[in-house]
């Protein structure tokens, strides 16, 4: 049967359309009704949108939903670069589409809430309802906004902040994969292991980046608050496109370097294929643990 990359296409677009929409969704539901109490339950919404993601479109188009882990994998090869553009575009409308299903849906909503705490769309301010749909360095709920705020988190460690994150992601994407490990997970488990680890991520980065790790997923909602008359908000955004950089430039980088990490780094000291792969003594499953 003849390959399709029209239903990859497709795939990309519906796996990042889940993230969006839940993940997303999550954020309205936390910022205006205040029905998700702290940066735990945040994580965990995130962690479960990326694995039901995986779910459903894994099995159409191996489940990239990221420019970033499109641009590792193209990088070391595990991925054609002619279909680099095609898959980010794809990418970029799922997050676009997720998003505007938000706004369907809150869209009335969020208009009551900024008449009543006297905020104008694309005006100083707003930026607590980009951040409903877009990421923002700093976040401005858990750090706040203005100066003070950026002085706290200057781009160059938001910058640093996303690459090492999505570099880590990358990594923990090939470990999964990675069929010489002790262990590697079976097909079914692996999204809920991916899940598990995108928590993590947002646990530890979300004050300081609000965790995008994802430039679908800041782009294709971005475009949403574009249309939506956030104008200079959008694009270039808040601290004259310094956050902007943050949440689509450190992905990129940090997608690149952790998956050359792990093939220079970690992958040479797997068994050899031929060798068979022995389980962990129980010993040393539990060393370090008191």
């Amino acid at each position: 049967m003849r390959e399709s990359w029209i239903g990859k296409y497709i795939g990309e677009a519906i796996g990042v359309f889940f993230i969006v929409f839940f993940g997303c969704g999550i954020l309205f539901d936390a910022f205006m009704y205040n029905t998700v109490p702290g940066l735990l339950d945040g994580g965990l919404a995130w962690g479960f949108a990326v694995a039901l993601a995986v779910y459903a479109g894994a099995s159409m188009s191996g489940a990239h939903f990221n420019p970033a882990v499109t641009l590792g994998l193209a990088a070391t090869r595990r991925f054609p670069w002619s279909q680099v553009l095609q898959y980010w575009v794809a990418q970029i409308v799922g997050g676009f589409l997720g998003a505007l299903a938000l706004v369907i849906m809150f869209g009335d909503a969020v208009n009551a809430f900024a008449a009543k705490n006297g905020i104008t769309f694309g005006q100083a301010g707003s930026e607590k309802i980009a951040a409903m749909l877009i990421p923002e360095s700093p976040h401005p709920y858990l750090v706040g906004i203005g100066q003070a705020a950026y002085d706290q988190v200057p781009i160059w460690r938001g910058f640093f902040t996303e690459a090492l994150a999505t570099a880590l992601l990358l990594v923990i994407i090939l470990m999964l994969l990675e069929a010489r490990s002790v262990n590697s997970p079976r097909a079914w488990f692996f999204p809920v292991a991916l899940g598990i680890g995108v928590c993590m991520l947002v646990f530890v980065t979300a004050p300081l980046t609000m965790t995008s790790l994802n430039p679908a997923r800041d782009l294709g909602p971005r475009l949403m608050l574009l249309v939506w008359g956030f104008g200079s908000q959008a694009f270039p955004g808040i601290r004259d496109g310094g956050s902007l950089l943050v949440t689509v430039g450190g992905p990129l980088v940090g997608g690149v370097v952790g998956a050359f990490f792990y093939d220079y780094v970690m992958k040479p000291f797997y068994p050899r294929a031929e060798e068979p792969v022995a389980a962990p003594r129980p010993a040393a499953a539990g060393a370090g643990k008191r």
